[in-house]
């Protein structure tokens, strides 16, 4: 923050350029200064820069606009004319909304030709919008390319600290009645600054205080910024509320207004109501072709028999109405506590069950819910006549969506915990019932889809079995059902859902199965069955620790994928025979600061020991980014992080935490048989610049050669494994990110999860081309992807060459127990059979006629 003497805020050049007066753009709404004074700058430079030290308030959905805030000072820099028209094209972000950035930080980069070609114009806007008077210090004119030059200075009444802090309202407040009315936005490209400025002229005009509100989300009718804050888009309603003399008449002047287009052309949208669009059924859809059978996708292993209740989230209608300030507020600090209360319950009983870290989850959301900042705004709004439910759901929604949108990733991930506590209160404030008391013992329940928390809370002494319609089967979710041993299809047919409550369903979730009002006979089959298995994995167990040598004789090293010290106890007594995967980030996650390389190497020695030299350990370097953020190591907001610095990439860019990650590793070697893994390796270059800092430290700290590998999970390393073999001791194939990749869709789409299968013969054609290069190079490949814990897939890997399975430590006996019934010569020609096939439907029925 700049400022002189007299308390001027300074605004320093943001783009190198010809200075000239706003008024002279070739638009009315910059020119008649309808946004705020300023100046326009044609520009000599492609790249936008922060005038200021400040926030990133807001930024357009088309990136040619962003508004940047300190203090009382609101400054929007708008790059070219008509802009909005390239939807993003010819624009690249370096910031995101909330970011705090430095005076002279590059905040967008933009393609000057492609703008003079297809808009207006390229001269650009920097308006303040917050309405103080300006003095402009550059020459009109001239040619500026310094970015310590101050063009114009605004009066501020900024602290010292420069923190936000809006101004002050002088005028009273407006009383009246509510006059509230409504109407679709006609513009095509939503309303974005020009119509934005209309609109707040139109309604500064009135003697009211006017609230506008778009999907949930509101501001104030007079503040241009506020209106360009709520996104909106062609077709979106916007509703209007005006309290105050003008009240009537500024609702109707603000409809006539937006009908009219604001200035713009009116794009045609459909009035048709919503009960006239045909729904359609997609071409793909997955039917059991039995009768009486619906099928689904396994996300957690298991047999269980009950009755179907069916979960269903909608919820009542939120209306505005209030019985009273004081009822509501009495009612929303009664369904606040009552929720603390609930979260302490599930808490307690996660502690008994030994499921602290789990527990950990409801902490944090018991926090939130005690955090007075939260409970602010709707108590505010309560005050002035909005009912309760009404104002927490403004304000939560509100709050997720801004968490969402930061770029520290602490609070982005907050986003999903305020939408959690947000619906809980929500419910008891409606009066909206789980279900939990009315369930009986021998529930399977469904429903739309389901989060880890929602997993966490469920009573399995009463739920048997889970179905959701969505969800992937290597979900979060999906791993916390598998550790709670509860039966989970995702991805069932939409059939289920029209069958009635209390229906009995045989939910076989190792076949994909579920069978509807099974006869006796067919129950009493069923049961047996759930008893052999029981059985069964007795037995598994007392072989556990037997080697897993096929029929005729060739050994396979089954391993366990661990992320604590707990799991490398409870791998040991499962038959463990090494770790595949030990997951380093458990001990990166939820902290607040990284931890020490002391801390690092303490909880490494301690599961090296527990594993004895005997046992080698595959310690996989951190592992974050994507879906795993971290909240002390802040990363640029990506468009797609699955496809951004994650993994691997997360050394390269800071090899410092790689570095010390690798010291506290060695510092242990001499414990156990340590080796290191390099997760979403996609290129030589990569492994050759990980494996020379590995080197230096082993010489830096004089410890002899560990054995280093990578992971294959991406499909550039599976085709240059010939390439990446040489520099490695031993591949370790992530079957989970390799699927991934190879189908291109996100094993967490709530819609395609199911498609993203490990036996689609494209990923196993991936495993087989890996461990051909593996072989010519005398290497050996493992397994440490989901794929390796499904029992039936086992003989294909193993055919396909796989000398090491690593998987969940509870399908460690049963894994080994599959290895020692089939030969390796079945395996070969079973696995051949599966490269041969067309699609992953052909895969499982061919695994189905060997069993």
């Amino acid at each position: 923050m700049v400022k002189d003497p007299k308390n001027k805020f300074s605004i320093n050049l943001p783009l190198k350029g010809i200075v000239q007066a706003v008024t002279d753009l070739p638009d009315p709404v910059f020119a008649e200064k309808m946004m705020g004074d300023g100046v326009a700058i044609d520009p000599t430079d492609n790249v936008l820069y922060a005038p200021f030290a400040g926030q990133i308030t807001q930024i357009h959905n088309s990136h040619h606009a962003v508004t940047l805030q300190q203090g009382d000072v609101e400054l929007l820099m708008h790059i070219g004319l008509d802009t909005v028209a390239l939807k993003g094209r010819g624009f690249e972000l370096h910031v995101a909304e909330g970011d705090q950035v430095e005076q002279g930080q590059p905040l967008i980069t933009f393609d000057v030709d492609l703008i003079a070609r297809e808009c207006v114009s390229v001269q650009s806007a920097v308006v303040i919008t917050s309405g103080q008077e300006v003095t402009t210090v550059a020459p009109l004119g001239s040619i500026q390319t310094d970015l310590s030059q101050v063009v114009f200075t605004v009066p501020s009444s900024n602290d010292p600290q420069g923190t936000i802090a809006p101004a002050q309202e002088t005028a009273a407040e407006p009383t009246g009645p509510a006059i509230t009315g409504s109407v679709k936005i006609p513009n095509a490209t939503g309303l974005h600054a020009r119509p934005a400025a209309r609109l707040a002229v139109e309604v500064r005009k009135a003697d009211a205080k006017v609230t506008f509100t778009v999907n949930g989300k509101t501001c104030s009718g007079s503040s241009v910024t506020g209106i360009m804050s709520l996104k909106t888009k062609l077709g979106d309603e916007l509703e209007i509320e005006a309290v105050g003399p003008d009240a009537q008449q500024v609702v109707a002047d603000v409809i006539a207004a937006v009908k009219a287009g604001l200035g713009e052309e009116i794009t045609s949208f459909s009035e048709a109501p919503q009960e006239d669009v045909i729904e359609e059924a997609p071409l793909l859809q997955v039917k059991s072709g039995e009768d009486g059978v619906l099928i689904g996708f396994t996300a957690s292993p298991g047999r269980a028999i009950g009755k179907l209740v069916k979960h269903n989230k909608a919820l009542p209608e939120v209306t505005r109405e209030s019985i009273g300030p004081a009822e509501e507020r009495a009612a929303f600090k009664a369904s606040v506590k009552s929720s603390i209360a609930d979260l302490q319950s599930i808490m307690d009983r996660l502690n008994m069950n030994s499921q602290e870290e789990l527990a950990e989850v409801f902490n944090a959301h018991i926090e939130l819910l005690s955090d007075p900042e939260l409970s602010e705004k709707p108590l505010a709004d309560i005050a002035k006549g909005q009912g309760a439910a009404w104002s927490w759901k403004l304000a939560y929604e509100a709050q997720a969506e801004t968490l969402a949108k930061m770029d520290d990733p602490l609070l982005a991930g907050r986003a999903v915990d305020v939408r959690d506590i947000g619906l809980r209160v929500l419910k008891k404030l409606l009066g909206v019932d789980d279900g939990g008391e009315i369930l009986e013992e021998g529930t399977i329940l469904l429903q739309e889809d389901v989060t880890p928390s929602e997993i966490v809370a469920l009573d399995l002494t009463k739920i048997v079995g889970l179905c959701t319609t969505h969800g992937g089967s290597s979900s979060h979710a999906a791993i916390i059902a598998r550790s709670n041993d509860l039966p989970y299809l995702v991805n069932v047919e939409d059939a289920m859902k029209d069958l009635e409550d209390g229906t009995v369903l045989l939910l076989d979730a190792k076949r994909g199965k579920i069978k509807v009002s099974p006869t006796d006979a067919e129950q009493a089959a069923f049961t047996k069955k759930i008893e052999n298995a029981a059985k069964q994995a007795e037995e598994y167990q007392r072989d556990a620790h037997k080697p897993a040598i096929t029929k005729d004789g060739f050994r396979v090293e089954v391993a366990a994928n661990i992320g604590s010290v707990e799991d490398a106890e409870k791998a040991v007594a499962a038959g463990a025979e090494a770790v595949g995967l030990l997951r380093s980030e458990f001990l990166y996650m939820e902290r607040l600061n990284e931890p020490t390389e002391e801390e690092q190497a303490e909880k490494v020695g301690a599961i090296l020991e527990v594993m004895g030299k005997e046992r080698p350990v595959i310690i996989r370097t951190l592992d974050v980014g994507g879906d795993k953020p971290l909240p002390y190591m802040p990363m640029p907001h990506e468009e797609n992080p699955f496809l951004g610095v994650r993994g691997v990439r997360i050394g390269i860019e800071r090899p410092s935490i790689l570095r010390r990650q690798v010291r506290a590793i060695l510092s242990q070697a001499h414990k156990g048989h340590a080796r290191i893994m390099y997760p979403m390796i996609s290129a030589l270059d990569e492994l050759r610049a990980v494996n020379a800092l590995v080197r230096e430290e082993q010489k830096n700290l004089g410890v002899e050669h560990v054995e280093v590998g990578i992971m294959i999970e991406v499909p550039s390393a599976a085709l240059m494994a010939d390439k990446l073999a040489p520099e490695v001791d031993f591949f370790s194939i992530g079957t989970n990110d390799l699927t991934q990749y190879v189908m291109a869709i996100d094993r967490g789409h709530p819609g395609l999860a199911s498609r993203a299968d490990a036996l689609h013969p494209a990923v196993l054609r991936m495993i087989e081309l890996t461990v051909r290069a593996a072989d010519d190079a005398g290497k050996w490949v493992g397994v440490c992807g989901g794929l390796a814990s499904q029992v039936e897939a086992v003989p294909v890997l193993i055919g396909l060459g796989i000398k090491e399975l690593s998987v969940s430590v509870p399908a460690l006996p049963e894994v080994k127990h599959k290895v020692r019934t089939v030969s390796m010569e079945e395996s070969r020609k079973l696995a051949q059979a599966a490269l041969d096939c067309a699609d992953t439907s052909d895969v499982k029925d061919l695994l189905k006629s060997q069993q």
